[in-house]
């Protein structure tokens, strides 16, 4: 009778959401995950839920480069970018996002 191999329904877990620079950095093999919230029935909706957003990024001047251990071979998903140079494109691509709804 293993105590960890017990599931209740009331028991605590957590989502961890990775993102583009952990995608970048694994050469996708972590994807990107969608940052949304989707509610499917008004009963899901009527329950708790709690969410604590934290945000990591490397110093602006900081190579962001893939992880040899998941590149194939020489090649990559991914070009060298600085972390401000990324930080600066994901801001573009949501500003043309948002120019696009």
């Amino acid at each position: 009778d293993d105590a960890e191999s017990k599931h209740e329904e009331s028991s605590f877990g957590a989502v961890i959401n990775t993102g583009a620079l952990m995608a970048r950095w694994t050469n996708d093999h972590w994807k990107a995950t969608a940052h949304r919230v989707i509610v499917p029935t008004a009963e899901a909706a009527s329950t708790d839920r709690y969410s604590i957003a934290f945000f990591v990024d490397p110093d602006a001047h900081e190579l962001i480069e893939v992880d040899k251990k998941f590149a194939s071979g020489d090649s990559s998903c991914y070009d060298s970018i600085t972390s401000s140079d990324f930080l600066q494109m994901k801001l573009n691509e949501m500003a043309g996002a948002a120019r696009n709804t």
